[in-house]
C-alpha cells in the first residue's frame, strides 16, 4: 500500500514528464525516471523531513525535494498519507506555475 497520494495535478505532471522524456529520449529512459520519482515519493513518505520550505516560490504550506540526479522538484504536503501536489522541472517558472494552480 502506498504511503503517499498524488493530486490530480501531480498525476498530470508525471504524465507530461514521461511523455516528454519518451519523445525526446526513449521509453526506457522515461520509465526509469518515472520509477525513480516513485521511489522518491516512498522515501519522502518515510522521511518527510528531507523536504524544505521555499517561501521565495510559494506561501502555500508545502515542502520541496529535489529528485536527484534529475532536476525535478517534488512538491508535497505533510499529510497522512503524504500528498504529492506537483512535480516540476527546476528550470520552469515554478513560482508562476504554483501561483496559477493555487488560484484554481
Amino acid at each position: 500500500m502506498n504511503s503517499f497520494i498524488l493530486s490530480p495535478e501531480a498525476e498530470d505532471d508525471i504524465f507530461e514528464i514521461w511523455s516528454y522524456l519518451a519523445n525526446e529520449a526513449n521509453v526506457e529512459f522515461a520509465d526509469h525516471v518515472e520509477s525513480k520519482l516513485f521511489d522518491d515519493f516512498a522515501l519522502l513518505s518515510k522521511s518527510p523531513g528531507l523536504g524544505h520550505k521555499r517561501q521565495d516560490l510559494t506561501s502555500i504550506p508545502v515542502l520541496f525535494y529535489r529528485a536527484f540526479p534529475y532536476q525535478y522538484l517534488i512538491i508535497f504536503r505533510l499529510k497522512t498519507p503524504l500528498e504529492i501536489v506537483a512535480l516540476l522541472h527546476a528550470k520552469r517558472n515554478v513560482k508562476n506555475i504554483l501561483k496559477n494552480r493555487e488560484t484554481r
